[in-house]
């Protein structure tokens, strides 16, 4: 079964990415999110998995385990194996290695958010 629907998909491919960019911090998914990496228009499905492969490259951002997520260990880990193996074409998976200004950020946010 296809990662994202066909029209999803298309949305999501048509980004591009842009490497001058700076990403911000959602404070929900806690995580970095760089402003090509989001999809308009997408369905409630679509929206939910772009959702996930975000969170799931956190886990890479923070060199953590995806099974380090109690509610469902393997969640992020299946997320992630099947949009690379549908050959999703999202320019996150091209930030993979956080920039040592971007790790600062991070890093930074982080604290902030769990000091709330």
């Amino acid at each position: 079964m296809p990662f994202f629907s066909e029209r999803d998909r298309a949305l999501v491919e048509s980004l591009r990415y842009d490497p001058t960019l700076k990403p911000a911090f959602d404070s929900i998914k806690s995580c970095l999110i760089w402003p090509d990496e989001r999809a308009d228009n997408l369905s409630p499905d679509g929206y939910e998995k772009l959702s996930d492969l975000i969170v799931a490259r956190a886990f890479i951002h923070e060199n953590r385990p995806f099974s380090s997520w109690k509610l469902d260990p393997h969640h992020f880990a299946q997320v992630w194996e099947d949009a690379i193996a549908d050959k999703i074409q999202w320019p996150g998976f091209q930030r993979l290695t956080l920039s040592e200004e971007d790790q600062a950020y991070l890093n930074e946010e982080l604290a902030n958010n769990d000091a709330v």
